[in-house]
């Protein structure tokens, strides 16, 4: 036993053993997952907020997306790795595999790090239990309800509100502080309720905004590196509400419809009435669409309550948009992130981001 130890140490470093056999504890423990959501729920709490927490600390202090970073340097990478292991390989063959399976054993721990700091969220407790509420099916009477709640909170914040080209609005304070503002909601929200993990973290501008916005995807969590990444070329609005999202994702909410809501409720939150502005104009766009179909009637009796301020702003939005509304960027995109979704206890796919609505409106009418 010892002299096979030692030959196959000669293919494969000791600290690569030592990644390989963590890595298929975690794969088996992410099968045992959806069986056993006590055990999901309690690496989620336990190991799973150490990795987020600890790589969001790692990265935090680089003002730039460093995954963005890496994704952009990605060919260069590549590149040398390939270099450095063909000059492996002409030293000797057992150089050239050593060096082939210590980059394999990385390749394993970015998945250990997805299955025990983000995959387990998947089939844990979710923010209903956080919040203690339950989401219902919903009538179109308790949707225009719901409406008129999220509207007469929007007047209220409407008046600090800033248009400066008479079409959506507009943040008048710095990325910077957008951050500070949002963990301090973040702190706010983890007092009232304290089964949301409490941590400080800045969302990071992505470089590449303008043409990330073709794959119609205003933001995303690098899991591997703790970032919540934000596209800042969608209106201000959005920004706001992405970012708060994202920044959900940072703790462990993992689920597209509990981050929408967690956003929504950190926004609703927060002393900014800006920021609370963002988070009740994202959600009631959602809504507005499901009154539509739920019934024509009572969506035009709500429209007809909204400001006008509020209708330009979904009016200049949609023009926005229509300049990246169909191309095939967004296409595949969309089919990447639905096939991912759907794979991770969430049958709805990309439909699950608009879920958002039955979340607020059972917890806005508390029944």
């Amino acid at each position: 036993m010892k002299q096979f130890f030692k030959k196959l140490t000669r293919y494969v470093p000791l600290w690569s053993l030592i990644l390989f056999v963590i890595f298929l504890g975690a794969l088996l423990m992410n099968t045992l997952f959806p069986s056993f959501p006590a055990l999901a729920n309690a690496i989620h709490n336990s190991i799973g907020a150490v990795i987020r927490t600890v790589l969001a600390t790692l990265t935090n202090w680089i003002p730039f997306s460093f995954a963005e970073s890496l994704l952009i340097l990605s060919p260069l990478l590549v590149g040398l790795i390939c270099f450095a292991m063909a000059r492996r390989m002409k030293r000797s063959l057992a150089a050239g595999i050593r060096y082939f399976t210590g980059f394999l054993s990385l390749l394993s721990l970015v998945f250990t790090v997805l299955f025990f700091g983000y995959n387990a969220g998947y089939y844990s407790e979710g923010v209903e239990e956080k919040v203690d509420f339950k989401r219902h099916d919903l009538s179109a009477e308790q949707l225009y309800d719901t409406a008129i709640i999220m509207i007469d909170q929007i007047k209220e914040d409407l008046p600090h509100v800033y248009y400066p080209q008479n079409t959506y609005s507009s943040m008048r304070f710095s990325y910077a502080d957008l951050n500070k503002k949002l963990n301090e909601s973040y702190d706010t929200l983890c007092a009232q309720y304290p089964s949301f993990q409490r941590m400080y973290s800045n969302t990071k501008p992505v470089m590449l905004s303008e043409p990330w916005t073709y794959t119609h995807i205003s933001g995303v969590y690098t899991f591997f590196t703790g970032e919540a990444n934000v596209n800042t070329n969608y209106p201000d609005f959005i920004v706001v509400s992405s970012a708060a999202h994202e920044m959900a994702h940072q703790r462990g909410i993992t689920k597209e419809d509990e981050a929408n809501f967690t956003a929504f409720l950190v926004c609703s939150l927060s002393d900014d009435p800006y920021i609370r502005y963002c988070g009740y104009a994202d959600v009631l766009n959602d809504l507005m669409g499901k009154l539509a179909s739920a019934s024509p009637e009572l969506y035009n009796k709500a429209r007809s309550q909204m400001p006008q301020e509020l209708k330009n702003e979904y009016s200049a939005y949609s023009v926005f948009f229509d300049q990246y509304r169909e191309n095939v960027a967004a296409t595949v995109s969309t089919a990447v992130n639905n096939a991912y979704i759907t794979s991770h206890n969430q049958p709805a796919g990309v439909k699950s981001y608009g879920l958002v609505v039955d979340l607020v409106a059972a917890y806005l009418l508390g029944d």
